[in-house]
């Protein structure tokens, strides 16, 4: 099964901290994005301090060269290292993202949805340009690889995209523009972990091309069924290549 790594210019950045939920849920970022961390506990999350009566939120980016898949992704599997059961009580969702991972200056919090021509105020998941790529990813997930599903929409660009890029968010209050009443972080390795033993990665199955020769003289896309078998499931014809 093929993997492609997370580049190294993945990270994360947070909006402003502050009293209204829709301030701090369309916030253009606080600071610059952090792509030079290993690993941070508070990587993903939706947050109320109730002691202060704040509201604060952070994403994670992630970008992945695609340029060498060519052919039909049947299916993919989008694995996060989480760092432990200490920090992995958000739960989460994978969204596309249009923010540009060679420019850590930008406030990649916003742009995720602006490069994709989306409008930050007000945004929420029912937006057009709010791209889902995985399902709701439950809180609680344990410590190491927690395994997250790519639909179809991903499948579709990890083919048709030379960089694949995803921004994961606390899905119960920050994807649902829905305020959070408690504290929710999740905590995630980047590609700068030392080796790859930890890093974002991409795990992936083409779907079979079938059997490309000619059969007897008769060209191979002139040819739907051999005795019967569709095409698309034969490899060998009487054990020739």
């Amino acid at each position: 099964m093929p993997t492609i790594y997370s580049e190294t210019t993945d990270g994360f950045q947070a909006g402003a901290i502050g009293s209204s939920w829709n301030t701090v849920h369309d916030h253009v970022g606080q600071g610059s994005p952090s792509i030079s961390s290993t690993y941070y506990n508070f990587a993903v999350g939706a947050v109320y301090i109730a002691s202060r009566n704040n509201y604060f939120i952070r994403r994670s980016f992630f970008d992945f060269d695609t340029s060498g898949i060519t052919s039909t992704v049947s299916s993919a599997t989008f694995k996060l290292y989480i760092n432990s059961t200490s920090y992995d009580n958000s739960d989460l969702i994978v969204v596309k993202s249009g923010h540009d991972p060679s420019d850590a200056t930008e406030d990649w919090f916003s742009t995720w949805l602006t490069g994709l021509g989306g409008t930050l105020s007000g945004w929420s998941n029912s937006d057009s340009e709010v791209v889902a790529y995985s399902g709701q990813v439950a809180a609680g997930m344990g410590a190491g690889y927690v395994d997250i599903t790519l639909n179809s929409d991903a499948l579709a660009d990890l083919v048709s995209l030379s960089s694949f890029k995803i921004v994961v968010m606390n899905y119960s209050a920050d994807y649902q523009d829905s305020a959070p009443t408690t504290l929710a972080w999740t905590g995630v390795h980047y590609a700068n972990y030392s080796g790859t033993t930890r890093d974002p990665k991409i795990e992936y199955t083409l779907a079979p091309t079938g059997y490309g020769n000619a059969v007897m003289g008769v060209a191979s896309g002139d040819i739907s069924t051999v005795k019967g078998v569709a095409t698309a499931n034969i490899d060998k014809v009487i054990g020739v290549d």
